[in-house]
């Protein structure tokens, strides 16, 4: 190493693509932004004379490539250095399926790029696949793929039911420890990619100062906004509704670069976020209260403003010198204390936490993707006959980018399996625990005329429902309810089909489907309650 240095006579300092950061190109470790470090020892072992032309192609291409996307080739290029005879590569490229467009595409950013660095190594290999033909599975089919495509619609209302839950119960706490806090932190950040329908990585960019009540307008967001009122109480009525600012995620700028349209967020998602601000301020305050920094209203409001909304659990252990040194840490644009990525928080989230169900895959937990949700949104816009600008704009992309929704050639995204309502049902049946719910009268469904109908698993999780058919007849498709063996169950399944009926004509097509969901699970109830009749009376006369 000391011979190649001597020896090599270029620029060993070079920029990242993050503004003001600088790295070596001869060490192991380069820090390309806040929290962004990319680890190359593993190249010790090459060639000297590979060694140094591929740190040339790689510190040439940070420049150009935000981090998340050059580690991903860095890593792709480690398994490359195993093969860079051309015979090697060749036969290793021949066994490639997948993975061959991610191969291919490291080497176009390592050699091939009209601006930067060439790799002499890699020219050869790149040069030997550059023109095979990789058209890969695009268009409608991947859309609808059950494990990375849209999600159905009975696994889109699992997922929404299950972080409708897990919200009343991360609400539900004592917010005197970082575990607390962090599940309310999880599960909001769910809520706030289901409901705008961004990527995660624009999420972890925003900041306090980032959501204002509907009716104000933002400023830049590389200054302090004199006119931003803390969110610790309605301003004029019971109902609040903030609207909030996003930035453009895929240019790896952090915050740079402010989407043209702010998002108008739900009554019911500003109520939370309302909540939220006031156990993130409460619990912030008690830890540097701790550490005996002191702030006044006014510096409170001021450091919120700099913090994000979604925050990095440093944020609570980090000791400050003063009050000085704390707001020093932290500004409009720095990335101090932001996340880096959610994706694990939500898998862990959604695989160890919730265990949301699918009707499709029944060998691992439902996890929501940003990818499948937007794939779900778009493809259930298109459904609704929205024009091609109107489905461009739910997730900020270009009319281009959402061509292959509009080529959808089916009359419903996805349709329910009727199969899958009556295996459903039958498992209510039987995980009955009929004599602990009639203890309390609170777990009994009663119809307008005071019949029961069935039982409520738990009468919490009813007290924020949604559903678009009024109880009983909405709950039929719910996972908290089990139907009376004995119930009338008919009636409703007549009332159901009237309201499809007339609703097929003028309706809103989300209500229809709705309605044919209610259908199929009153149907295949009803058919259980029958079997279930006729088997008492046959062992009855035995």
């Amino acid at each position: 190493m000391n011979s190649l240095i001597n020896r090599y006579e270029g620029k060993c300092t070079f920029q990242s693509k993050d503004k003001g950061y600088e790295f070596d190109l001869f060490s192991d470790e380069w820090v390309l932004g806040y929290k962004k470090t990319l680890y190359l020892i593993w190249m010790n072992k090459l060639n000297s004379d590979v060694f140094l032309d591929l740190r040339l192609a790689i510190a040439h291409a940070a420049k150009h490539y935000p981090f998340k996307s050059l580690n991903t080739y860095v890593c792709i290029l480690k398994t490359i250095c195993l093969y860079l005879e051309p015979a090697e590569f060749e036969a290793w490229w021949i066994t490639l399926t997948i993975y061959k467009k991610s191969v291919r595409r490291t080497l176009y950013v390592f050699c091939a790029r009209e601006i930067g660095y060439q790799s002499d190594t890699l020219t050869p290999l790149y040069n030997a696949i550059k023109d095979e033909n990789l058209s890969g599975n695009r268009g409608p089919s991947s859309i609808l793929d059950e494990r990375k495509g849209a999600y159905s619609e009975i696994e889109r209302d699992n997922i929404l039911e299950a972080v409708r839950v897990e919200t009343l119960k991360a609400l539900d706490n004592k917010f005197t420890t970082v575990k607390a806090f962090t599940r309310l932190r999880n599960i909001l950040a769910c809520q706030l990619m289901i409901a705008i329908v961004r990527r995660p990585i624009q999420i972890v960019h925003l900041k306090w100062c980032d959501l204002l009540r509907v009716g104000q307008s933002f400023k830049s967001q590389k200054c302090s906004n004199t006119d931003w009122l803390p969110l610790t109480q309605h301003l004029f009525s019971d109902v609040e509704q903030f609207h909030l600012r996003t930035f453009k995620g895929k240019d790896g700028q952090f915050r740079g670069n402010a989407e043209s349209r702010s998002h108008r967020l739900e009554p019911n998602l500003s109520e939370l976020l309302l909540q939220y601000y006031k156990v993130y301020e409460t619990y912030l305050y008690a830890v540097l209260s701790r550490s005996k920094i002191e702030l006044s209203k006014s510096e409170m409001k001021e450091l919120m403003q700099r913090l994000p909304l979604i925050p990095d659990q440093s944020l609570f252990f980090a000791q400050f010198e003063s009050k000085q040194s704390l707001f020093h840490s932290v500004s409009f644009t720095s990335e101090s204390f932001h996340l880096t990525s959610l994706a694990k928080n939500f898998l862990y989230l959604f695989s160890q936490v919730l265990e949301v169900k699918s009707d499709r895959i029944i060998d691992s937990p439902l996890v929501l993707m940003n990818n499948r949700w937007r794939h779900t949104i778009l493809t259930t816009a298109a459904w609704l006959g929205l024009s091609p600008t109107q489905i461009a704009a739910i997730t900020g992309v270009s009319n281009e980018a959402i061509k292959a929704y509009i080529d959808l050639k089916v009359p419903e995204r996805v349709k329910i399996d009727e199969a899958f309502a009556d295996n459903h049902v039958i498992k209510r049946f039987d995980s009955l625990p009929s004599k602990l719910l009639l203890q309390h009268p609170d777990f009994i469904v009663k119809s307008p005329f005071d019949e029961e109908i069935g039982h409520k698993l738990d009468p919490v999780n009813c007290s924020s429902c949604k559903s678009k058919g009024a109880a009983p007849m909405g709950c039929y498709p719910c996972d908290n309810f089990r139907p009376l063996e004995t119930a009338n169950h008919q009636q409703y399944l007549d009332k159901a089909e009237r309201k499809l009926a007339i609703n097929s004509q003028s309706g809103h097509p989300a209500t229809v489907k709705k309605l044919q969901t209610i259908i199929v699970y009153i149907r295949a109830t009803i058919t259980l309650c029958e079997d279930r009749k006729t088997q008492k009376l046959k062992d009855d006369h035995r």
